[in-house]
C-alpha cells in the first residue's frame, strides 16, 4: 500500500499520485497507474485545478470511471514531453513498470535535476536492460522514488509471473476437466491488480473469470478485459469473486480454492517449488506484482542514485529500521557508495544527505542531458516476463 503523499518537492506545483488535501493545491498532476490507493481524490466532484497526464490506457479507464475529470492528457510511453510548470520546462517521460495495465514509471527532467518515479513496479533486471532510457540516465539519476513494497529480506526473490501464471492454470486445468461440477475459487490478495493473470487464465482455458458485482467496475474499462470476467456465475467453473460467491453455496459443486499471493512466501528459494498444495482442494501458489528484494537491489545497482525514498513505509519502527539499514547496504554497493556525512533524513525516507561542504548543484544544460531521438510505442508484456527494447526517445510538447 502506497505511502507516498503526493507533492513532488523537486518540482512545485506537480503532484503525483494522491489528488486530495495538499495536492489540491498543485497545479499539474500525474498518475502511474489506476489502482486505488493511487487514486485517492479523483472521485471527488470537484474538478482538479490543473491536467493530469497518464498513459494511454490509465486514460480509458479514467474516462469512464470519472466522467467529471475533463482535462486527462496522455503521455505515451517512452515519449518524451516538454511541460512548463511554474515557468519552468520540465520534461517527462514514461516508462513501463510491468505492475499491471497502463502503468508507467514517471522520468521528471528539468536543467537542475532528474527524478524517477517508479509507482509500482515489477521489473527484472533483463527488463531494465532493455529500457534505453534508463541506460541513458545510469549514474546519473539525483532521486528516485521507490516501490520499497517487499524491500526486505525475507522476501529475496520470487518466481517469475510467466511460471507462476503457469501453475495456476495447471491447478485450474486439472481440477476443472473432471466434470462441470469441479469448480476453482481464485483467492486473490485483493480486489484489483490482477488484470494480466485474469486475462492469460481466459486466454489460456478459453472461459470467462465470475467476479461480484461490486468488483466488475475494477476491470470493467480496462482495454482487452471483455469476456475475461462476467457477473453471471451460474455456468462458469472460475470463480475470482472477492467474497464468497452465492454461486459455490450448496449444491453438488466441489471445489478447489486457489490463492496467489506473495505475502507467506518469506526465505522463498528455487529449490522449494512455486506451489504448496494443502489438500486436495487448497493450494497456494507464489505470484508477485512487485519487485522482489534481489529485483529492488538489482533496480538500485544498475541506475546507482544520488538518492531514494521509499514510496512504501511499515508502521512498525523496527520493520522501518530495517528496510533503511538494507537499502544504505545497497547504496554502499553502488559504484559512488555513500559519501562521508550520508544520513536519514528527519521525514525517515531520505536515505542520502551530501556532506555540508558539497558545493550547490550546478545548472545541468539540457544539452548534457543528451535528450534521446525516436521510439516506437512499446509497452511491458507481463507475462511473457520481457520488456522489447525500447529505442531512443522522440520529444513533444504540451502547453498547460
Amino acid at each position: 500500500m502506497s505511502t507516498f503523499r503526493g507533492p513532488l518537492q523537486e518540482f512545485p506545483g506537480v503532484s503525483v499520485d494522491q489528488f486530495e488535501g495538499v495536492n489540491r493545491e498543485s497545479v499539474l498532476f500525474f498518475l502511474s497507474h489506476c489502482h486505488t490507493d493511487h487514486m485517492r481524490g479523483l472521485e471527488i466532484a470537484e474538478p482538479l485545478p490543473g491536467p493530469l497526464y497518464v498513459s494511454e490506457i490509465s486514460a480509458v479507464i479514467l474516462r469512464k470511471r470519472y466522467p467529471h475529470l475533463h482535462d486527462i492528457r496522455v503521455l505515451e510511453i517512452g515519449v518524451e514531453t516538454a511541460i512548463r510548470v511554474n515557468g519552468e520546462e520540465v520534461h517527462v517521460t514514461t516508462l513501463p513498470a510491468g505492475h499491471c495495465p497502463g502503468s508507467v514509471m514517471l522520468l521528471f527532467e528539468s536543467p537542475k535535476i532528474r527524478v524517477l518515479y517508479t509507482g509500482d513496479f515489477r521489473l527484472r533486471l533483463k527488463d531494465i536492460e532493455n529500457l534505453r532510457v534508463l541506460q541513458g540516465i545510469r549514474g546519473n539519476v539525483d532521486i528516485v522514488y521507490l516501490d520499497s513494497t517487499f524491500l526486505r529480506r525475507d522476501y529475496a526473490m520470487f518466481p517469475s509471473r510467466v511460471n507462476s501464471t503457469n501453475e495456476i492454470i495447471r491447478y485450474i486445468e486439472e481440477w476443472i476437466r473432471q466434470s462441470p461440477d469441479h469448480v476453482v475459487s481464485l483467492k486473490t490478495p485483493g480486489r484489483y491488480g490482477q488484470e494480466y493473470l485474469f486475462k492469460e487464465i481466459h486466454r489460456r482455458t478459453g472461459r470467462s473469470l465470475h467476479v461480484d458485482v461490486t468488483n466488475l467496475s475494477n476491470y470493467a474499462h480496462i482495454p482487452d478485459m471483455d469476456g475475461v470476467v462476467t457477473i453471471d456465475g451460474s455456468k462458469c467453473q472460475i470463480h475470482a469473486c472477492w467474497e464468497f460467491c452465492h454461486c459455490l453455496k450448496g449444491g453438488t459443486k466441489k471445489i478447489r480454492t486457489i490463492k496467489p499471493t506473495a505475502m507467506i512466501w518469506k526465505n522463498y528459494k528455487l529449490s522449494d517449488g512455486i506451489s504448496q498444495q494443502i489438500s486436495e482442494t487448497f493450494v497456494r501458489v507464489c505470484y508477485s506484482s512487485h519487485s522482489s528484494y534481489e529485483e529492488i537491489r538489482d533496480f538500485i545497482l544498475f541506475l546507482r542514485p544520488q538518492r531514494v525514498e521509499l514510496n512504501v513505509i511499515p508502521d512498525a519502527v523496527d520493520a522501518r529500521a530495517e528496510m533503511f539499514r538494507l537499502l544504505r547496504e545497497i547504496l554502499s554497493e553502488c559504484q559512488s557508495g555513500i559519501p562521508e556525512g550520508s544520513a536519514v533524513s528527519a521525514r525517515g525516507e531520505t536515505v542520502y544527505c551530501p556532506p555540508e561542504n558539497v558545493q550547490e548543484v550546478k545548472e545541468i544544460s539540457f544539452k548534457n542531458i543528451k535528450f534521446r531521438g525516436v521510439k516506437k510505442n512499446v509497452d511491458f508484456d507481463e507475462l511473457s516476463g520481457n520488456i522489447e527494447r525500447i529505442p531512443k526517445r522522440k520529444k513533444t510538447t504540451q502547453t498547460t
